[in-house]
């Protein structure tokens, strides 16, 4: 009886999957993103090389609605390399993300205001003082409003803070540590 009940509960659940599914809308959408990569020098040896680099940057995102009140995003934030310190030589960095959140959003009119909490992964290439390539994943959130002006299109400003951590620098103790975040403004369009 036992196994009876568990089917039919697993049965009504996947139909009711399944009409969700076929009535969620996808969106996707575009952004100029002004992004700031600040590096921590945290190796104590001399010369201390920190610094912000600021860097202008696309960002493509897409997402489903998986219910009036929540989207599921995924957010992919292109190169950008741009110098974050002249100490001894010109330092660069170059930063990449990928990202994937969950989206809770209240909609008030034409205007929703939204939370983004997921992970993050980012790639960091560095030359100068500091050379190589690292990546890491962790925790990422952000804040945003959409403005919809009609059912499909919207407008878009959004603050993201992606990955704030300490990357490793191979025969140097402490490392660096490296702070990811995002302005943007864009567009977006549900289908």
């Amino acid at each position: 009886m036992k196994k009876i009940i568990a089917g039919a509960l697993f049965i009504l659940a996947a139909g009711t999957a399944q009409a969700q599914l076929t009535q969620m809308r996808f969106y996707v959408g575009a952004d100029v993103a002004k992004v700031t990569t600040k590096v921590d020098d945290k190796t104590g040896i001399p010369p201390i090389v920190s610094g912000e680099a600021d860097a202008t940057t696309l960002r493509l995102k897409g997402g489903g609605h998986l219910a009036s009140w929540f989207d599921l995003e995924l957010q992919l934030l292109f190169p950008s390399e741009e110098t974050y310190s002249r100490v001894a030589t010109n330092n660069t960095v170059k930063s990449s993300v990928f990202a994937i959140f969950g989206k809770p959003k209240a909609a008030f009119g034409p205007l929703e205001v939204y939370g983004l909490f997921g992970i993050s992964g980012a790639t960091v290439e560095m030359t100068g003082v500091f050379q190589g390539k690292k990546s890491k994943s962790g925790f990422a959130y952000g804040l945003g409003a959409q403005y919809n002006f009609t059912p499909s299109f919207g407008a878009s400003l959004e603050f993201t803070q992606y990955n704030k951590q300490n990357f490793e620098l191979e025969n140097l103790p402490g490392g660096v540590d490296i702070d990811i975040k995002a302005a943007s403004v864009g567009i977006a369009y549900t289908f």
